[in-house]
């Protein structure tokens, strides 16, 4: 078994795969192409894709590759771009999936009123629309394939490596962020039944309640009854180490090891606090502005997510700085 090398992986890549499960092979057969499924990575061993459950998140050390040859990495040279591509993708966790469109997206047939769902490649070259650029010809129906071969996209060699027993045993292990997705999919589940399916993505519910406020009080006891505001809490336990300095500095790690491992935990850490400090920001107008419970109740739950990007980040340094 092999996984993805996080050494190599940078900010935006696309990783395209493909697997001898059923679902693939057809795809692969059907459209007379190499690769199935297409995912956009956002740094941090983080992805972002969409699939049978939707858009959601995922993450590249629990992505187990059966075949070095069943998956291919390309990148777009440009900061600015895969900057608001990923911006656009984060936007879009929640939406649910076009089995039509993904279907017909061979033959380009789609149909308007089936735009706001989205399937794998769909949302990686919509992403990179976003940020102006056109990856494919017809961002709305096209193959994971039309991405691998876009004359804007560089190959990146040597992408995978052959897994330890310890990373498949994590890779297998109980997964965070699957359960983030399926608590993310049961509250948008919640809030369609109350306003319809006009709601796609989490997105969709701000907009929504700051147009017609009508169901603040109820969208805000979904959030609050579906474990969403807590999953924070199982990183904090999961990882006590990125939070305590005396933690930290006794992985099993050299001295050199120890710094090279702070240095990757500051990038990720300062990662999560932009992300977290702008959505903050953001609620923090909305609250102030229309006085809804639901962003007061986003703005607690940022701030204590800026607060934890902040401990992990200062841990890391004050190691860094005893080294």
């Amino acid at each position: 078994m092999y996984l993805l090398d996080r050494e190599i992986l940078k900010q935006g890549d696309i990783i395209l795969t493909c697997s001898n499960e059923k679902p693939s092979k057809m795809i692969q057969k059907l459209t007379g192409t190499e690769y199935s499924h297409a995912i956009l990575y956002v740094g941090g061993s983080s992805y972002i894709h969409s699939d049978l459950a939707g858009v959601h998140s995922g993450n590249t050390q629990r992505l187990v590759i059966d075949n070095p040859g069943f998956v291919k990495v390309v990148r777009v040279n440009n900061q600015s771009a895969i900057n608001k591509a990923i911006e656009y993708a984060r936007l879009q966790v929640g939406t649910s999936y076009s089995k039509l469109s993904a279907a017909n997206a061979g033959a380009k047939i789609f149909s308007k009123l089936d735009t706001t769902r989205q399937f794998c490649s769909r949302l990686v070259a919509k992403s990179y629309e976003y940020a102006g650029v056109e990856l494919v010809s017809n961002a709305e129906a096209c193959l994971p394939q039309e991405i691998a071969d876009s004359n804007l996209v560089n190959v990146i060699e040597n992408c995978v490596y052959l897994a330890r027993k310890e990373e498949i045993e994590f890779a297998l292990s109980f997964d965070p962020i699957k359960k983030q997705s399926e608590i993310t999919n049961s509250v948008l589940k919640s809030t369609r039944k109350l306003i319809g399916n006009k709601i796609q993505a989490l997105s969709d519910i701000t907009s929504h309640l700051i147009e017609d406020p009508k169901f603040d009080k109820e969208i805000t006891e979904i959030y609050q009854l579906s474990g969403y505001l807590d999953m924070w809490r199982y990183e904090k336990e999961k990882n006590p180490w990125r939070y305590d300095v005396k933690l930290f500095r006794a992985l099993p790690l050299t001295k050199y090891e120890l710094g090279q491992y702070a240095h990757k935990e500051i990038e990720i850490a300062e990662g999560l606090l932009a992300l977290y400090k702008n959505n903050l920001e953001q609620y923090f107008y909305i609250k102030e502005q229309y006085e809804l419970k639901y962003a007061e109740q986003q703005f607690n739950l940022y701030k204590q997510l800026v607060e934890n990007a902040l401990d992990h980040k200062f841990t890391a340094e004050a190691v860094i700085n005893e080294t």
